[in-house]
């Protein structure tokens, strides 16, 4: 383990053992950390990220905010073991508002052997690319505003720089119903970032697979993998 003592502190939500619920990784077993606090405003969100006192740690404890990296790292480990699970995924909220204390939580998790997983919202490119070349795997949102009420912005994925971008996958949340304009956009994204591929939910985890919004990318050369939110239908975090 590293030793580098650090005064940075962060909010945490909740930790907690899951099936991972969405994209590439479902049904991967890991540790989420659930980082308080998100800017973006999108519409009918179903995740608490609200900053509180104290968080509960997998159920066996409470400890209190906000709580240093290195303090949460031990206790992690001393929690749970690398080799017990795929990875830690790193969620919120937006956990890249915390950047500084991200990037100190990531130092010391990575000193104990762990391969982390970060979500992110796709909103903060800037952050995105100071942290990324410190985690394993990022999984990046394409927000769309049929769905969320805000949309991600080409601008923004064009500045994700290259040597980041084989972590990198991408996952969209779209409603029943395909305006095209949005599906060109996303085919402008994905070749932005050299993906042709892209993990598909549908806003009311609906079961029925839509033919229309799958052939439109596989005749655009994209492969779409339709993956139901786990999570949900299993009733688990």
């Amino acid at each position: 383990m590293p030793l580098q003592n650090t005064s940075s502190e962060g909010f945490i939500k909740e930790v907690f053992t899951s099936i991972q619920g969405e994209g590439k990784y479902v049904g991967a077993l890991q540790l989420f950390v659930r980082l308080s606090g998100c800017s973006i405003g999108c519409k009918g969100c179903d995740t608490d990220y609200s900053f509180s006192d104290s968080f509960d740690l997998d159920g066996i404890s409470v400890l209190s905010n906000p709580i240093t990296a290195e303090k949460l790292s031990y206790i992690i480990y001393d929690h749970i073991k690398p080799n017990s699970i795929h990875s830690i995924s790193i969620t919120g909220g937006e956990p890249l508002l915390q950047k500084d204390f991200l990037k100190e939580l990531i130092f010391y998790l990575k000193g104990y052997g762990y391969r982390i997983f970060l979500e992110t919202s796709g909103f903060f490119i800037d952050r995105l690319n100071e942290v990324g070349d410190m985690v394993d795997i990022i999984s990046l949102d394409f927000k769309l505003g049929e769905s969320f009420g805000v949309e991600f912005s080409l601008d923004e994925i064009g500045k994700i720089k290259d040597e980041i971008k084989d972590k990198i996958y991408v996952k969209i949340v779209l409603k029943d119903s395909f305006d095209f304009v949005v599906g060109r956009k996303i085919l402008d994204g994905l070749a932005l970032l050299g993906k042709t591929e892209f993990y598909l939910h549908f806003f009311d985890n609906c079961i029925k697979i839509n033919n229309v919004i799958m052939n439109y990318f596989y005749s655009n050369g994209v492969d779409v993998f339709y993956v139901p939110q786990l999570h949900k239908l299993l009733e688990i975090k």
